[in-house]
């Protein structure tokens, strides 16, 4: 973190991550979770933010030794356990986040149950563009992910993959357009220039 901040990099999304063992094609390796999310938080927000390292000592003798560090992290609408999530994000909130995104979701109403958070943070959806018909099939095994049948219902009335991309993109701007939040996440999956070229709102 130290040097994220030295190198002037102040936005930082501090999320748990996926073990391993998500992905089959991923070197066997033991997973290491020496911090949690809602653990760094606090102490980027708690202790960095105001001047302390980790152990609570000063980062320096400067007349201003403290980060600066805005701090985003994640929520997961579809969770298996919606109430462990729930209370995860509360700690997150009052460990000090300052804006939180949500992982991708086809229908606002998956976010009702955060609507009380919203007072206290701004929260910003986010939004999978998928490439066709396929790639939304795949999306559909992944676990945290839902997509509703009017998706694939939309994406199947075009043969022709490159029709597919283009429905793909007009539901992901129609997602951006239907929500009330501030801002939100684009997840276009190594496609971020041809994606941020065609959506239009």
């Amino acid at each position: 973190m130290i040097g994220l901040h030295a190198r002037d990099i102040r936005n930082v999304l501090i999320i748990t991550g996926d073990p391993p063992k998500m992905s089959p094609t991923y070197p066997r390796s033991a997973a290491v979770f020496d911090l949690d999310s809602t653990t760094l938080i606090r102490n980027v927000y708690g202790l960095l933010n105001a001047g302390l390292d980790f152990g609570g000592q000063p980062l320096s003798r400067s007349a201003q030794p403290n980060t600066s560090f805005t701090i985003g992290s994640g929520y997961e609408p579809e969770a298996p356990n919606p109430e462990h999530e729930l209370e995860k994000l509360r700690r997150k909130i009052d460990n000090g986040v300052d804006y939180i995104f949500t992982q991708p979701v086809f229908d606002e109403s998956a976010l009702d149950k955060i609507e009380p958070f919203r007072q206290d943070v701004p929260i910003m959806p986010g939004v999978l563009v998928l490439n066709g018909l396929d790639h939304a099939r795949r999306m559909a095994l992944t676990p945290g992910i839902r997509i509703p049948e009017f998706v694939f219902s939309r994406l199947e009335r075009f043969d022709q993959p490159d029709d597919q991309v283009k429905e793909a993109r007009s539901l992901a701007a129609d997602r951006f357009r239907q929500s009330s939040a501030p801002g939100g996440l684009a997840c276009t999956l190594y496609r971020q220039l041809a994606t941020t070229e065609s959506l239009t709102f």
